[in-house]
């Protein structure tokens, strides 16, 4: 996913994404936690931005796993004193244990079945502390899911003169969300389009639970976490 886009996804994403405040309220989150988190993973963590700020500006340390190599060139890149690897949240292997662990950005979504989510949970439960978190930013449930939804976003970096126009149309695959995204990218040099498609697994707020349960988590449901998205925050507790 984002593999063309990556390099043009910090300028966008920036423009349509308040990260400050997304990080602001996070990290409340996190200082509100017993035992208060210091080490964090973030998991499809992206070019590494909520990774920056939560070190810069409120003093955590945060590695962070992605399956885009492009991504995780910038998240290292950015972040220099963290550890960045590329990896399938389904099942990786990491040296380290954390305090906590995010999964942000309705990223746990990627996993597609019900099955994989049951693994991909699992993979972070052997990757925490005793007692340790797991915060996640699910994304929509089957219920208010519209696949009829046409939805656009355009931004503009007045520094490079760089204009992105960002135009997602989707369809129903089963339980799973399809979206395709075309990208028309305009440089004082070239014009480039071209398209991606994300599948995204349509999970209720019951099987997320349920997959939390079962890995050993005690789970909290927050209808607005992140500004103004659910999320799911849950300790290690078996």
């Amino acid at each position: 996913m984002y593999t063309q886009f990556a390099k043009r996804y910090d300028s966008h994403y920036r423009s349509i994404k308040n990260y400050g405040e997304e990080c602001e309220r996070l990290a409340y989150l996190l200082e509100k936690l017993d035992p208060i988190p210091q080490n964090l993973l973030d998991v499809c963590c992206g070019t590494g931005e909520h990774a920056r700020i939560l070190g810069v500006e409120h003093g955590f340390l945060v590695d962070g796993i992605d399956r885009e190599p492009n991504l995780i060139e910038i998240a290292q890149e950015k972040n220099p004193d963290s550890s960045f690897s590329i990896a399938d949240m389904r099942r990786f292997s990491l040296t380290k244990r954390y305090d906590a662990i995010t999964c942000l950005f309705s990223s746990i979504g990627y996993v597609e079945t019900e099955k994989a989510l049951g693994e991909a949970i699992e993979s972070m439960a052997k990757h925490l502390n005793p007692s340790g978190w797991l915060i996640i930013e699910p994304w929509i449930e089957p219920e208010e899911w519209d696949p009829a939804l046409v939805k656009s976003s355009r931004s503009v970096d007045r520094n490079s003169g760089v204009v992105i126009e960002q135009r997602r149309t989707a369809r129903t695959e089963g339980s799973v969300s399809v979206l395709e995204i075309e990208y028309k990218i305009d440089t004082p040099d070239e014009h480039i389009v071209f398209e991606e498609r994300h599948r995204l697994g349509l999970f209720s707020r019951d099987q997320i639970e349920t997959a939390l349960k079962r890995s050993g988590f005690r789970s909290r449901y927050i209808p607005k976490g992140m500004l103004p998205h659910q999320m799911h925050v849950a300790q290690l507790v078996g």
